[in-house]
């Protein structure tokens, strides 16, 4: 790797920290990188999600399960440091910040069940104790190996906006704070260790980006101190030309332009969030998905360059997919139509992935998630009264992902006719030229995928470069 500045962001997961066995691969492979370092970590693996469950225990005063599930996570925080602090005053030190960050929780825990409502603002208020404690642990296990490492708080650098659940940084504010506090460090050949996944409001109220959002705060530290490259480490070896939990054969690519990447993060794959690439992007900084559990692994690498122009990358799907079939009622204007609508859809929030309009009709295409829930009975209701509205449920969107799909010869013809019977609902080519979806049933998403990736990939392996076999041992994962 060319450098510049002579910094790398490392990124790793929560499957790569979820233990202390983990942990001691993950400080071996900081320890190996001669460059400059921020380090991201996430919350050890499921710890996100007890949190919020803990939560909602206790938003339905349900105090002992939410008391049960706390002494859980906070028990594999201290088996951690057990394990890898042996030093003792280190080892006290950071087992008293553990017993601090739980008495916060329970304190949470206490106030929430007093108020019976649990909003998306105190939600993440939960869920920043996963990176707080992970982070924690990793920091006095990373002393006691005896690394020169210096722990920030993300929440006193990246400033967002008030989106609870899905905040978005102001990158204004969070260079200021990054040029003041973090490149001192770097400066100083510290190692900087931050948490993903978190940020602040101006005002010091704590958010979160999203769900794995930890990519998305490594390509925000990776544009503030102008990294080298952004470095995602995880526990798949690259970007797959499928899931290869549908496909068994699925394939690792060796490279994958930035515009692409985002197409693919933008319709399912949960190799990289889907808003990591922006700031990359922005001042062109390459990333690198790499494994974790498999350091031999060249991984993917997400740049500006295109090698391989006219050629389909991969294929991927998204589930629980919503279809809103839209007639506005003819006493509307039609830009008095469209005001109202889009008034109903900024109330409500939902994550909209397609939006078609013909004269007279609107498709309007979401994935469903449980982490940002809207309310489609209510959706429906506030549509209903603007135009003839049907919801339909349980579809899937599965999308082809690559570069000039349309020059490729026979491209669409050779879906359909790799797919005799199966009725699309809706054909769509993205704005750019890197993503071309079906909306299917979702009975039929299994049997498209397959069908479409032994079209476009299988027999292509690693003749040109760009696509590698996986080692039957290899860890499966979302493509």
């Amino acid at each position: 790797m060319q450098t510049k500045n002579g910094i790398v962001v490392m990124k790793f997961g929560g499957t790569s920290v979820q233990d202390s066995e983990s942990i001691t691969n993950v400080i071996n492979i900081v320890k190996s990188n001669p460059l400059k370092k921020v380090v991201v970590v996430s919350a050890i693996s499921k710890a996100t999600t007890a949190l919020e469950n803990i939560a909602r225990f206790a938003a339905d005063k349900n105090t002992a399960e939410a008391e049960k599930l706390l002494s859980e996570i906070i028990n594999r925080h201290h088996v951690i440091i057990d394990t890898l602090v042996t030093d003792s005053a280190l080892k006290q030190v950071a087992a008293e910040k553990i017993i601090s960050y739980e008495r916060e929780i329970t304190e949470l825990v206490k106030g929430l069940s007093i108020i019976n409502e649990l909003s998306l603002r105190i939600l993440d208020a939960f869920r920043v104790f996963g990176e707080l404690m992970s982070s924690n642990v990793i920091y006095y296990s990373m002393k006691n190996s005896g690394l020169d490492v210096e722990l920030i708080d993300s929440r006193e650098i990246i400033k967002t906006n008030n989106d609870f659940s899905r905040a978005y940084p102001n990158f204004e504010l969070s260079q200021l704070n990054a040029d003041k506090k973090v490149k001192p460090l770097l400066d100083k050949k510290k190692i900087v260790l931050a948490q993903g996944f978190m940020g602040s409001t101006e005002e010091g109220i704590s958010t979160t980006m999203g769900r794995e959002s930890s990519d998305f705060s490594a390509a925000i530290y990776g544009s503030l101190v102008d990294a080298d490259e952004i470095q995602i480490w995880t526990d798949v070896d690259g970007v797959l030309t499928c899931d290869p939990n549908v496909i068994s054969n699925a394939l690792k690519l060796s490279e994958i332009s930035f515009k692409e990447m985002e197409e693919l993060s933008n319709f399912g794959a949960k190799v990289l969030h889907k808003n990591s690439v922006k700031p990359a992007l922005k001042k062109d900084i390459p990333i690198k998905i790499l494994n974790s559990k498999n350091t031999s692994s060249t991984g993917t690498l997400v740049s500006s360059k295109l090698s391989y122009p006219e050629h389909v990358k991969s294929v991927t799907y998204k589930k629980n997919i919503i279809v809103l079939r839209v007639k506005p009622k003819e006493s509307l204007n039609q830009f008095i139509f469209w005001e109202m609508m889009l008034n109903i859809l900024s109330r409500h929030k939902p994550q909209i992935d397609i939006l078609i309009s013909s004269n007279n009709a609107l498709i309007i295409v979401i994935a469903e998630s449980a982490y940002t829930k809207i309310h489609y009975d209510e959706l429906k209701n506030e549509f209903d009264e603007i135009s003839d509205c049907e919801i339909v449920k349980d579809k899937v969107l599965i999308t082809l992902v690559g570069s000039d799909l349309g020059t490729i010869s026979n491209f669409e013809q050779s879906i359909f006719i790799c797919n005799p019977g199966i009725k699309a609902e809706s054909i769509i080519y993205g704005f750019n030229p890197h993503s071309f979806s079906l909306l299917v049933n979702s009975g039929e998403c299994d049997k498209v995928l397959c069908n479409l990736h032994k079209q476009f990939f299988e027999g292509h392996t690693s003749d040109n470069g760009l696509f590698r076999k996986l080692n039957k041992n290899e860890e499966k994962s979302i493509a």
